[in-house]
Parts: C-alpha cells; structure tokens; sequence
C-alpha cells in the first residue's frame, strides 16, 4: 500500500497542471470570444453616425418610436422611410410588409427595436429626403442639403438585406 506522501507527490502534479490548463484555456476562450464580438459587433445607428470608421455594412439597430410615410422606393420596390427615436431621425429602408406592421403599432408607447445593416447614403437619395422632409415647412424652416448630417447622418439602416 502506497504511503500518503507518495499519494500527495503523485497527484500534486497532476492537480496543478489541471488548474493551470483550466486558467490559460478559459483565457483563450475569453480572447477568442473578445475578438468575435469585436468583429460581430452591432451599432446603434446613431453610435455608427458619430464613429469614424467604414460605416457602410455594419450591423446596426434602432428602438424607433414613430415612423413617416414611404418617401422613395429603390430598385427592387422596398421603401424608404424616416423614423426616430427618442432624440433622433434616421433613415430606414423596410420591406411593404415591415413598414406596414410597423405603422400598425403604438410606437409611441411601445418603441421597437429594428436590426438592419448601414449602408451609405446616396446624394440623389438625400435629396428626396429632404424634398419630402421639408414638405409642409415655411421657408426659414426647411434643411438644405449641407445640413442633411446633422439631421439624418450619413448611413441608413436597411432591413431588408437583415431578412436574407
């Protein structure tokens, strides 16, 4: 029968090596897992407009709290819409059926929160925009399209290329 002393030898080395394997393999997981997130990061359309980096493919959300009607339509017959939040208007490109769900709900009471990724923004696309966001407004009132980022930034979140 083996002493306890040799006992302890034995397996001191063996439990040390398993706490120090356990200590440096959840440190690489921790670090692989830093580095995923980094790279799948999503981005408050907002926090995107204000960072300067590459904005344009970046996986972005919003918790809008109204919506306008369609002001344009792209290529493949998805509109554009202007929405805000709390503080904040933005541009969204949605899916018919997205918007109209959307406009079917309280909003004001209950926001909701839309993924979508960041796409720039054309000139001829914030021309409609500010053509229709000016509708209705006395002269002194309306935007000029030098000042289109600071009303609308300078990416717009498009669903509809989150829903393929």
């Amino acid at each position: 029968m083996a002493s306890k002393e040799n006992r302890v030898n034995y397996f001191l080395p063996i439990f040390i090596g398993l706490v120090i394997s356990v200590f440096f393999g959840s440190l690489l997981i921790s670090g692989l897992d830093r580095i995923n997130k980094s790279r799948n990061s999503e981005y408050h359309l907002n926090t995107l407009i204000k960072k300067n980096i590459d904005k344009n493919g970046k996986k972005t959300y919003l918790k809008i709290k109204s919506i306008s009607a369609k002001i344009a339509t792209n290529k493949s017959n998805n509109g554009y819409y202007i929405v805000s939040d709390d503080k904040y208007n933005y541009i969204v490109l949605l899916t018919d059926k997205k918007a109209n769900e959307l406009m079917n709900m309280d909003l004001e009471k209950n926001p909701v929160k839309i993924y979508g990724i960041s796409k720039e923004i054309n000139n001829d696309l914030k021309k409609i925009v500010i053509e229709k966001y000016n509708n209705g407004f006395d002269e002194n009132d309306k935007i000029k399209i030098e000042e289109y980022y600071s009303y609308f930034g300078d990416v717009y979140l498009d669903q509809t290329l989150a829903l393929k």
